[in-house]
């Protein structure tokens, strides 16, 4: 099966300017050749760059291959799981937990109002009650707990409330 230049692209994990400008250096093989020629192109390129670069002047090129064909069968895996609904990107997951999250705090919100029918002491404990546990489990709180969270340059002074 021969390769298109976005084929090869995809296959290198590079744009599809940076073959096509390796193409016309002459590092690259012109479109339409297999993924094994354009594989051992770009290992044999990047070996290159590593010789100019290190010293000794040697890189392990069977342990490069390796990398690369696991990067890829990675690459691959991740693409098939994401086609079976098993895997979605990080950024819809976020936005999806978090339009749960403001939709479950606004119906806490108004529970204060529901359950005191007119009683404003029993409204106003409710309601301090229910910001007392959104605040225990607020998004920094669950970040903190999964090791994520601000920066500490980022993160609010306690003395802004």
């Amino acid at each position: 099966m021969t390769l298109t230049r976005a084929d090869v692209a995809w296959l290198v994990g590079m744009s599809d300017s940076w073959v096509r400008d390796r193409m016309q250096a002459g590092d690259f093989p012109r479109p339409g050749e297999t993924a094994e020629q354009y594989v051992e192109a770009f290992l044999e390129f990047k070996l290159r760059k590593f010789e100019r670069a290190d010293e000794d002047g040697r890189l392990d090129l069977e342990a490069e291959r390796a990398r690369l064909a696991k990067e890829q069968a990675d690459r691959v895996a991740m693409d098939n799981a994401e086609r079976r609904k098993e895997l979605a990107p990080r950024p819809d997951m976020i936005a999806a937990i978090t339009g749960v999250i403001v939709m479950a705090v606004a119906r806490l919100q108004q529970v204060g109002a529901q359950v005191a029918q007119g009683d404003v002491k029993l409204r106003k404990r409710i309601e301090t009650a229910i910001n007392d546990v959104l605040t225990d489990i607020s998004v920094t709180r669950v970040e903190e707990a999964v090791g994520g969270g601000l920066d500490e340059d980022d993160a609010p002074d306690e003395d802004d409330d």
